[in-house]
């Protein structure tokens, strides 16, 4: 008898990381491959801020990826290979082939960001669903993002208004 396949949630987030704003969500029901999400996220994040920079796990390692970033929307893609042992002349394409050669990991390094942002929803409201149903799920989770941009912007317009407070030349 085989057991039933345990599904659970997949979130992918596009996020404007100077601000550490969520511009674009996705939510699945895992286990899936992370590729599936990549354009769909990336071209509504620019439909909302324009990319410089797009940084992305391993998951995201694809040829189409790069492809996207580059020509579509004319930026850096910073993907890090998800075979690194693998020579430059065996790897595949024109794009990740250039990935490899001049991969920044000062530049990655942002994508820490990104968990940040999960770290910050997970302890601030609960990393439990209290919906059942994928639909009611889906929503639950675009309304803690929602909240999350709300407390950042507001927490930005505060810490604004009190730095001008105190620096006030009499």
């Amino acid at each position: 008898m085989t057991r039933p396949r345990r599904r659970f949630l997949k979130l992918t987030i596009g996020a404007e990381l100077r601000r550490q704003l969520v511009t674009s969500v996705r939510v699945r029901r895992g286990p899936y491959g992370d590729i599936v999400d990549f354009g769909p996220v990336v071209r509504k994040a620019h439909s909302v801020r324009p990319i410089g920079v797009g940084i992305g796990d391993k998951g995201y390692d694809s040829e189409e990826s790069h492809e996207l970033l580059r020509d579509e929307f004319h930026a850096m893609s910073m993907i890090p290979p998800r075979t690194e042992g693998v020579p430059l002349w065996r790897t595949e394409g024109l794009y990740r082939k250039e990935m490899k050669r001049r991969f920044s990991e000062r530049v990655y390094h942002q994508r820490s960001k990104d968990e940040t942002i999960f770290s910050v929803v997970k302890r601030t409201m609960g990393d439990e669903m209290r919906s059942v149903r994928a639909k009611g799920v889906n929503n639950e989770i675009r309304v803690r993002m929602i909240a999350y941009n709300a407390m950042r912007v507001a927490s930005s317009l505060v810490r604004g208004f009190l730095q001008s407070l105190s620096t006030r030349v009499v």
